[in-house]
């Protein structure tokens, strides 16, 4: 049986592609190195994966100061994670990004073959230092240029297209990411006496973000996060998001009409406004820059989404990846 070591974390974009490729691995011995954060919450619902737990320090962008102890930490989370993939012996490490994946990915060593997945336009920092010693760098976009970068696709959960309507016509789906998007819930909770008597709103606030929004409210509900996204997306007339590239892909492949509010660069890398602005070129979303955000002109931008047609393109590369990690 192949043994097939996985990694990733930080928030749950780096470990939702991650699940959605269990199905496509289940005759390997799978485990799981992460750190004891989310990547820990969401992977117990899956106990055919053996979880590890290390120790790691996550780079501060833009502050130097705060990074101080980070090189000695890393020396630290890569001999943990050298000791876990000793004792297990794997054929695969697939990493998919965010600073847990660090560590591991300098851990692995040959034979054992790394494979790590990019999700978005242009590549993050933990795959760009670990870029060199992989096997395989899978691409969502045929943006990145590298020697061992090869295009797959998205990896996408395959559940999204079988979701069933739980919610009335016509719905609007608010998601601000895994941690929350203070701007979002902001313009959303100003916007609320207006949008819930055209919508009724799925608000996903984030964890620990739910406090201060209505309990009550008719047509409005509040999420902190919701494992049920089939049913969220399959009930969605309308969808505002922010930029990451997971949940874009999944909206894009579904064909859902959606707003994406990125998160500025300075606030990220820039990321989430290169996605955006790839997938409004070809005419997929709208984009309403961080900005211009407001409880106006948010309501104006989902009430523009009714005479919005937008393009669906195929995404979807997850049994791509999954054939990469089982070497097929």
């Amino acid at each position: 049986m192949r043994k097939i070591v996985l990694s990733g974390g930080g928030t749950a974009g780096h470990v939702t592609p991650i699940i959605a490729l269990l199905p496509f691995l289940s005759d390997c011995e799978l485990h799981f190195i992460g750190t004891d954060g989310i990547e820990s919450r969401l992977m117990k619902d899956y106990p055919q994966v053996k979880y590890h737990t290390i120790h790691c320090v996550k780079y501060v962008r833009n502050k130097i100061f705060a990074n101080a102890s980070v090189p000695i930490e890393l020396i630290r989370s890569v001999s943990s994670a050298r000791r876990i993939l000793k004792e297990i012996n794997p054929d695969t490490v697939f990493c998919k990004g965010g600073y847990v994946s660090l560590p591991v990915g300098l851990a692995t060593a040959k034979p054992t073959r790394l494979i790590t997945h990019e999700s978005d336009i242009s590549m993050g920092l933990t795959n760009r230092l670990i870029a060199g010693r992989c096997e395989k760098v899978c691409l969502s976009f045929d943006t990145v240029k590298h020697k061992n970068a090869v295009y797959t696709g998205a990896i996408i959960r395959q559940s999204i297209y079988k979701g069933n309507r739980i919610y009335p016509s016509p719905t609007l789906l608010v998601m601000g990411g895994s941690l929350g998007a203070e701007a979002i819930n902001e313009a959303t909770l100003k916007a609320l006496p207006v949008l819930t008597k055209r919508y009724f709103v799925i608000h996903i606030a984030g964890k620990g973000k739910t406090d201060g929004m209505p309990k009550n409210l008719p047509n409005y509900r509040c999420l902190e996060y919701s494992s049920d996204m089939p049913s969220l997306y399959a009930s969605a007339d309308y969808v505002v998001t922010r930029g990451g590239a997971n949940s874009l892909c999944e909206i894009v492949a579904l064909g859902l009409k959606a707003v994406v509010i990125p998160l500025p660069k300075g606030a990220s890398r820039g990321d989430q406004e290169e996605n955006a602005e790839y997938f409004r070129s070809l005419g997929c979303v709208k984009v309403l820059p961080q900005q211009y955000l407001s409880a106006c002109s948010l309501i104006d931008a989902v009430d523009s989404l009714k005479d919005f047609s937008p393009k669906k393109i195929d995404v979807d590369g997850t049994a791509k990846v999954a054939k990469l990690i089982l070497n097929d």
